[in-house]
């Protein structure tokens, strides 16, 4: 009933790459599937690390050409899945099927429909404790933190690949030693310039002309939906409320373009204190123990 079709082994900002970004963003503007917002699969092809040769493992089940549902992962293949699909009950048995034929050893992540987790657990599954929690910014009026000694300015202003480079390496907590080859900020440039990557809607926090803290903020315009994604401030000048500046101005950025609403793929409380709350989540099945 369904065309199985196999993504190409070919990292190239091609047709099917925005064939998926736009299958995807028709869930994200009906804010559906945050979870899997079309960015992260854009943030992937993004980074130089992610290999063109595990692209045939992402399967679309596809209808008279137009793609009806999607398995994907996010930068393993040998990691778990997300399974995104329009609702129908005989493309989620087709989707369960395949999954289990031939992805015997992953694990899947789903909505909450409870058509697909019994799907799954007749076919042996277990829910797991895991969730991909997805929080929405909920406040209309907010005040920029008092970031005395910083300035919080955004990435189209000061576009300097050894100071991301930097930023994220420390900011992520890979340690001091920071590689500034041509390799590594040849990846940076390579990270910050796929299609959607939009340098306003990224900002930094600069202290003495080195960038500490970075917010990106992907948004389409024309779309709805926006996603905070990555966060990072260099270790020693956290709890000074960096992040949260940043966060504000990218917020402020893509309202001023038409978002209606700002997610982030997470619960923690920094980003509940910062006025996001809870709104969806996704749910991680394994195969039972035998």
């Amino acid at each position: 009933m369904f065309d199985i079709y196999h993504y190409p082994k070919d990292k190239g900002y091609t047709k099917d790459f925005f064939r998926v970004v736009d299958f995807l963003n028709k869930f994200n503007d009906k804010y559906e599937y945050v979870f899997m917002h079309w960015s992260r699969f854009e943030w992937m092809f993004g980074r130089d690390s992610f290999k063109a040769e595990d692209l045939e493992h992402i399967t679309l089940f596809q209808k008279n050409g137009d793609i009806k549902g999607i398995l994907l992962f996010e930068d393993d293949p040998k990691d778990v899945y997300f399974a995104v699909y329009e609702d129908d009950d005989d493309l989620r048995k087709e989707i369960v099927k395949y999954f289990v034929e031939h992805y015997p050893e992953n694990d899947i992540i789903i909505p909450e429909d409870k058509t697909m987790q019994k799907l799954l657990v007749d076919r042996g599954f277990d829910k797991t404790d895991w969730i991909d929690p997805v929080t929405k910014f909920s406040r209309i009026d907010f005040e920029i933190p008092d970031t005395n000694g910083y300035e919080i300015i955004p990435l189209s202003e000061d576009y300097r690949l050894d100071q991301i480079n930097y930023v994220l390496h420390r900011g992520f907590n890979h340690g001091d030693d920071v590689d500034y080859s041509e390799k590594t900020l040849e990846e940076r440039r390579h990270m910050t310039s796929s299609p959607h990557y939009n340098k306003t809607y990224t900002y930094v926090a600069r202290y003495h002309g080195r960038f500490v803290s970075f917010v990106n903020l992907f948004y389409k315009k024309g779309s709805k939906s926006a996603l905070v994604e990555p966060v990072a401030t260099v270790p020693e000048h956290r709890r000074k409320y960096l992040a949260r500046a940043c966060i504000y101005k990218a917020i402020e950025a893509v309202r001023g373009d038409r978002a209606k609403e700002v997610f982030v793929g997470s619960n923690r409380d920094v980003y509940i204190n910062m006025g996001f709350q809870p709104f969806d989540q996704a749910t991680r099945y394994t195969r039972k123990k035998k």
